[in-house]
C-alpha cells in the first residue's frame, strides 16, 4: 500500500467557529515524512494527534519483564475483545514491545513547526514517565491527558480543547463538557464515544485507534481493537459531525491493510450557513 492520503471533511457548527484542523492518529513511532508533507500542504491552524504517536515509551528499568508483558497485553486487548484473542492471535504477529525508535518525537517536533500541535495518549503509550513528558514538551507538543486549554481562532472565537486519557477520568470529562466555549475533544478510543462523550453534548470529538477496520469491505471495517468484529466506528464522520475517526497512519496488526489507505484527516469547521 502506498503512502497516506489527505482526507477532507467540512463540519458546520452553531457557535460561529471557523477553524482548520489536521488529525494525525496512530503514527506508532514509525517514520512520518509523507504525513508531514501532507500537513505542510494542508496548512492547518491546529494539528491534533489523538493517541499512539509513539508505539510505546521505554518502561522504567525496575519494572519486571513479566509485568511489562502483562500490561502490554491488557492495553492491546481490552476486556471487550478478549473473547476473540485466541483466533486473532493466529492472525497477529506475536511480539514483545519494540525498542522506542523516536520517530514519534521527530514527527512531533516537525509538526509543531507547521502549526500548534496538541496530543492525547493512546493505549500504546501507557508506560509514560515524567522524563517522557518532558521530552514530548521539548519536542513542541502540548499534552492533554485529562487536561484542557483554551485556544482562539483567527476571528478571536474561543475553543476549549481537551484530551481524554485512554484511562478516562469521568469527573474531568464532566467539567470539560460544562465549558461554555465550543468544545473539541481528543479521545483515542472511539468506542468511548457513545457511553462517555455523546451524552455530554461536546460538539466535536476526534479519535483514532480503529485503524480503519484494518480490512475494509463495501465501505466498512472488518475488525478494530476495542470494538471487535464488524466495528461501528472505524473511519469517517459520525453522529451528524460530532465524531471524526481517523484510519490512522500505521497499525500494529499482523494483517496488511486492504482497501484502507492510511490518512491525514483535514477538518474545516465552518459556521452554519457559510461555505
Amino acid at each position: 500500500m502506498g503512502g497516506p492520503i489527505l482526507t477532507r471533511y467540512t463540519i458546520f457548527n452553531t457557535k460561529g467557529i471557523r477553524l482548520r484542523l489536521a488529525v494525525a492518529a496512530d503514527l506508532h513511532d514509525e517514520a512520518g515524512e509523507a504525513a508531514l508533507a501532507l500537513l505542510r500542504q494542508a496548512k492547518p491552524e491546529l494539528i491534533l494527534l489523538p493517541g499512539d504517536t509513539l508505539e510505546h515509551i521505554v518502561p522504567p528499568a525496575n519494572l519486571p519483564w513479566a509485568d511489562i508483558e502483562q500490561r502490554y497485553r491488557q492495553a492491546r486487548f481490552p476486556a471487550a475483545e478478549r473473547r476473540l484473542r485466541p483466533r486473532m492471535d493466529a492472525l497477529r504477529r506475536r511480539r514483545r514491545p519494540a525498542p522506542q525508535k523516536r520517530h514519534g518525537l521527530d514527527f512531533l517536533r516537525q509538526a509543531a513547526q507547521i502549526a500548534p500541535t496538541y496530543l492525547s495518549l493512546g493505549n500504546h503509550e501507557f508506560y509514560i514517565q515524567p522524563q517522557d513528558l518532558l521530552e514530548l514538551a521539548e519536542a513542541g507538543g502540548i499534552m492533554l491527558d485529562n487536561r484542557a486549554v483554551t485556544v482562539y481562532t483567527r476571528d478571536g472565537a474561543a475553543v476549549r480543547l481537551g484530551g481524554l486519557s485512554t484511562c478516562p477520568d469521568r469527573d474531568w470529562l464532566a467539567d470539560f463538557a460544562a465549558a461554555p466555549e465550543y468544545r473539541l475533544l481528543l479521545c483515542h478510543r472511539p468506542e468511548y464515544y457513545e457511553q462517555l462523550v455523546q451524552p455530554t453534548g461536546i460538539e466535536l470529538t476526534v479519535s483514532g485507534h480503529a485503524h480503519g477496520g484494518q480490512i475494509r469491505l463495501f465501505g466498512h471495517g472488518v475488525y478494530a481493537p476495542g470494538q471487535g468484529l464488524l466495528p461501528k466506528y472505524t473511519k469517517g464522520v459520525y453522529d451528524g459531525g460530532r465524531l471524526v475517526v481517523s484510519a490512522g497512519l500505521h497499525s500494529t496488526a499482523g494483517l496488511p491493510r486492504w482497501g484502507n489507505p492510511t490518512e491525514v484527516v483535514l477538518v474545516d469547521l465552518v459556521p452554519d450557513g457559510l461555505a
